[in-house]
């Protein structure tokens, strides 16, 4: 297995992890993972390692993305650095199926960048920014990014529930049921939102799966997910 740290910006955070499996090992797409932490800078793209060494072994290219954010940054530059890191990833990987894995905030940035990869899986994604406001979820955490009085209009820009029809040709969103963090609600009403427009969303709620523990490799569901990876690039959803 190689790893490499590959800089996509002038900003030493803005780089992602490359992990290359064995040769004899590699198996496509090329999985690019968005990292979460509600905008804040405690919680570092290392948090998705051990899933990146899981998909690894399951014979997965990946990049573990690092971006700018905090109150130095404000948005939309984690947007304008994701989706950066993923054209250079593209750029570098030509003619390579991309899929996006983001957790949390990192499932907010990964479906709004879904016109540009192939397919998203979301777990626990932050998708309606009206709403986790509204809920004072993550501690207040809308608030303190985006700012108190930050208007009803940017929010909405950033909501991926108000850019819909998903861009991408299909995505899996992962929710646990008693998640405290990031609210099942927003979940499922970004599903049912979008299947009343295009059916390109599949969707697996956990009934006990806390917000922190979804990006943990073991858990049953992340095998779920890789096999749901491998289904949909071997046998795409006919449109």
């Amino acid at each position: 297995m190689k790893t490499q740290k590959i800089s996509y910006g002038a900003s030493r955070e803005c780089f992602f992890d490359l992990m290359i499996p064995d040769e004899e090992q590699v198996c496509g797409p090329i999985i690019v993972l968005i990292h979460g932490g509600y905008w804040r800078t405690e919680l570092t793209n290392a948090t998705l390692t051990p899933l990146q060494q899981k998909l690894a072994n399951e014979g997965f290219i990946s990049c573990n993305v690092e971006y700018r954010r905090g109150q130095k940054y404000p948005w939309p530059i984690p947007l304008k650095d994701v989706r950066n890191a993923i054209i250079q990833i593209k750029n570098r990987f030509k003619g390579m199926a991309i899929i996006l894995i983001g957790h949390s905030v990192g499932g907010q940035l990964s479906l709004l960048n879904a016109d540009i990869v192939d397919k998203v899986v979301g777990l626990a994604p932050v998708i309606d920014l009206i709403y986790t406001r509204d809920k004072n979820l993550g501690d207040s955490a809308v608030t303190e990014y985006y700012g108190q009085f930050a208007s009803d209009e940017l929010l909405k820009q950033a909501s991926p529930i108000h850019h819909l029809p998903l861009a991408c040709s299909l995505s899996l969103i992962i929710h646990g049921a008693n998640d405290q963090r990031v609210h099942i609600e927003t979940s499922l009403n970004y599903f049912r939102d979008n299947l009343s427009k295009k059916n390109n969303i599949d969707m697996l709620v956990l009934h006990d799966m806390p917000h922190g523990e979804i990006i943990q490799p073991e858990q049953e569901h992340i095998s779920l997910m890789i096999q749901w990876i491998k289904n949909v690039v071997l046998l795409p959803r006919t449109k």
